[in-house]
């Protein structure tokens, strides 16, 4: 999906293949406000208690949690105390464990339009994943880091993250085509959201009957394709709203509105509130 252009991007990252760091409320000054990510993030937190956002949607922040943040998604956390690790890493890493491990793609915690992109951590898994960390913390910390190492550290740790959040979560997958089916519908939307936003240009697209795909969908998402699409809508004007300059009127043709009104009419239906409203509350 298309960036704000107003919207600020944490290096965190800074070139590096993987770097593991303390998780404390003056780690970046864009923490406390909404920014994007150039990096995946496994948030892994150990003291303290508040909130933060992912694409304007509150989580709770508590001991034994663990969070995924993927590249482009929006991101805030208040100011609070707070302790924990924070493992980082670009795309050059999560494509080498997708391609050994191509079954967890979009699955589970890795799935980029989860509901639930956290899991709880257990006595056990905390053993298993405070262990990992260490080891890639020391790992970074040698003149010449083992990329071999570091690659299978983070992988364990995707992996065992993976396996909780299907636990936990209950999250049905989809396999074989049904599974490639929904991660192309994701890649198109993520293309065309803005332009298309009626569930049969991608049935379209996809050569799937509509009612096939929406069986596909609300198995993966609880949502119909149209649904889906509407949620994803909601999300981009709810950044677009909070970061950018533009007037309401502006976005909505932006986001594909041919009639302001109905933009209107659309974002009160979901929120309570219209787009003006949800300006000026400016409630993050």
């Amino acid at each position: 999906m298309k960036p704000s252009a107003n919207l600020p991007i944490q290096k965190l990252l800074d070139g590096e293949f993987l770097r593991v760091t303390r998780l404390h409320k003056d780690l970046n000054q864009l923490s406390v406000i909404p920014h994007r990510h150039d990096h995946y993030e496994l948030m892994l937190v150990t003291k303290g208690e508040g909130i933060h956002y992912i694409d304007f949607k509150p989580y709770g922040v508590k001991p034994g949690r663990l969070y995924f943040i993927q590249p482009g998604q929006v991101h805030l956390i208040d100011k609070f105390d707070r302790d924990g690790w924070l493992v980082m890493f670009g795309e050059e890493l999560f494509k080498l464990f997708v391609n050994i491990h191509n079954r967890e793609n979009e699955t589970g915690l890795l799935d980029s339009y989860t509901t639930a992109p956290y899991i709880d951590v257990d006595d056990e898994l905390n053993s298993i994943v405070t262990f990992l960390i260490e080891q890639l913390q020391h790992e970074c910390g040698r003149a010449k880091a083992d990329a071999s190492l570091t690659l299978h550290y983070t992988s364990l740790l995707l992996l065992h993250a993976n396996r909780a959040h299907i636990v936990q979560h209950g999250q049905v997958q989809s396999v074989g085509l049904n599974r490639g089916l929904l991660h192309q519908l994701k890649q198109l939307i993520n293309l065309h959201l803005r332009q298309q936003h009626q569930a049969a240009f991608y049935a379209e697209a996809l050569l799937v009957d509509i009612k096939k795909l929406n069986g596909i969908c609300r198995e993966a998402t609880q949502m119909t394709v149209f649904e889906l699409l509407q949620e994803r809508l909601l999300t981009e004007s709810k950044i677009l709203l909070q970061t950018s300059e533009q007037s309401v009127k502006e976005i909505s043709y932006e986001l594909g509105f041919n009639d302001p009104a109905f933009f209107g009419r659309f974002f009160k239906r979901h929120t309570g509130i219209t787009p003006a409203d949800f300006r000026n509350v400016r409630m993050i």
